[in-house]
């Protein structure tokens, strides 16, 4: 009988170190508190008062509002107005230069919507302070006229999570334009979306979504909107393909791997197959928690215990992994079970593997082929439905598995298909979870992102193409 060879031992611990430095390399960015929220209007919120106090100028807000319009080239035009109150409120009225000097400081100081405003003014009108400015490319003419205003909802490069900090937002859209599309949270009109302040100031503000403006509210600007959001969701996806290049190229090896020493791998008893593949992941994660937790905490012993088990826990659930091997580890149990079965029952006869092509194959790979036939609809965003499809994207591959080794020992013409499904599998979930996804706050990497769950999904693939494999066996002693 063989045996894996020393040389075939030494190249699985050279890869498990590889892959281990790879991550290691990654997961050094500390898992921290979320940042504050961003205030929409920076010169409506308490900033403006404390900037004030900086100067020695005694302010503070009895109202604000803020006034949005959208041109045609979807520069966004900003005015707020708010209302002061305070010993020193004339002091801002005559002194001009202070003025300016207090309200660029807001912006200096961050945790704004808008940070670098452009062409920016003040002036007093009685107690009121007028600040305009404006933020170009807040919004870009899409399909059918209509203009989608995607600033609230992605923004250089980073999910936007907002408070409004103003009593009141009203936006409008470019003349002639109509409200075509608006966040639930916010009271439309015909040509204005108004969204009122929260007292909560971490409550994230609705409008992150997209609001879109039509030439119209007939039915060709009510499909060019809904377009004019999948694309533009879908661009923001596509950003993110990159991190689908590492677990394809895990995927493509492991593939490699199997065709290669199958014969061998299936002759290793279960433990020693266990042990083989389940050894080196779990040395791998285990460093990599550790190495986390000495680069990032430090004090009593006991809080660095705390942390090492957040970070390994956080390594496996934040980025898709934990899903994979709750779900799909029972998914794909459950299928070799149901294999056995029908290959059980028709044990004497000839057909016995007729049976589960029949009742298993064909069926795993029609579940399968709509899950690539829903892509679309997840690649552009669909409200709710992209996240859902995500989880289903990462659960389903091992099912691939099976599948393989059986239609590979029958060479049968859906072996390819097979194939090819399970090494573009990571496509759907990057693009599905894309930007939404919790994963970097593990892996600062975006190449790297999906490595620990193609790593998983790798592992109980073998175990998945073992069973298979010897599935085929059997069928082939009974009926030879």
């Amino acid at each position: 009988m063989e045996r894996i060879s020393g040389s075939t031992g030494v190249r699985v611990a050279l890869a498990t170190v590889l892959v281990g430095l790879l991550l290691l390399s990654v997961a050094g960015a500390s898992v921290s508190a979320r940042p504050p929220p961003q205030a929409v209007c920076g010169v409506c919120s308490d900033t403006l008062v404390e900037t004030a106090a900086d100067s020695g100028v005694d302010i503070s807000i009895a109202a604000s509002s803020l006034s949005i319009r959208i041109d045609e080239s979807g520069t966004g035009h900003w005015t707020a107005q708010v209302r002061l109150r305070g010993r020193d409120v004339d002091m801002l009225r005559e002194n001009r230069s202070l003025r300016d000097h207090i309200v660029k400081q807001v912006y200096d100081r961050g945790y704004v919507a808008v940070e670098e405003p452009k062409s920016l003014s003040t002036s007093m009108d009685g107690e009121t302070l007028l600040v305009d400015y404006e933020v170009p490319g807040m919004a870009h003419e899409s399909v059918g006229g209509v203009y989608v205003v995607n600033f609230f909802y992605w923004h250089g490069g980073e999910a936007r999570w907002f408070y409004l900090a103003a009593d009141s937002m009203t936006m409008r859209g470019p003349p002639g334009t109509v409200v075509s599309h608006a966040p639930a949270d916010s009271t439309t009109t015909d040509h204005a979306v108004t969204w009122k302040g929260s007292d909560e100031q971490y409550d994230p503000l609705g409008v992150r979504s997209h609001v879109v403006f039509a030439p119209d509210d007939g039915l060709v600007s009510t499909i060019a909107t809904t377009l004019g959001i999948g694309i533009d969701v879908a661009q923001l996806k596509a950003q993110d393909l990159v991190a689908a290049i590492a677990p394809l190229a895990i995927l493509a090896v492991v593939v490699a791997m199997l065709r290669r020493f199958e014969s061998r791998l299936t002759e290793l008893s279960w433990p020693r197959l266990i042990a083989l593949v389940v050894g080196p992941l779990a040395a791998v994660g285990l460093s990599a928690a550790t190495v986390e937790t000495l680069i990032g905490v430090s004090g009593p012993v006991t809080d660095q215990l705390g942390d090492f088990l957040f970070y390994l826990i956080f390594m496996v659930a934040g980025t898709g992994a934990g899903p994979a091997l709750v779900i799909g580890g029972p998914l794909v149990a459950g299928q070799i079970l149901l294999g056995k079965r029908f290959l059980g029952g028709e044990r004497s006869t000839t057909g016995s593997m007729d049976a589960v092509t029949r009742l298993l194959l064909w069926p795993t790979a029609s579940v399968l082929a709509g899950q690539w036939l829903l892509f679309p609809t997840a690649a552009a965003g669909a409200a709710g439905y992209d996240a859902m499809y995500g989880l289903v994207s990462l659960v389903v591959p091992p099912l691939y598995f099976v599948p393989l080794a059986i239609t590979r020992q029958r060479e049968t013409s859906i072996h390819l298909a097979f194939v090819t499904g399970l090494l573009f599998s990571p496509i759907p979930v990057v693009v599905a979870l894309a930007p939404h996804t919790a994963a970097n706050l593990v892996i600062g990497s975006l190449a790297l992102r999906y490595v620990p769950w193609g790593l998983v999904i790798a592992a109980m693939g073998v175990f998945a193409y073992v069973a298979g494999y010897r599935m085929a066996a059997t069928e082939r002693e009974c009926t030879g």
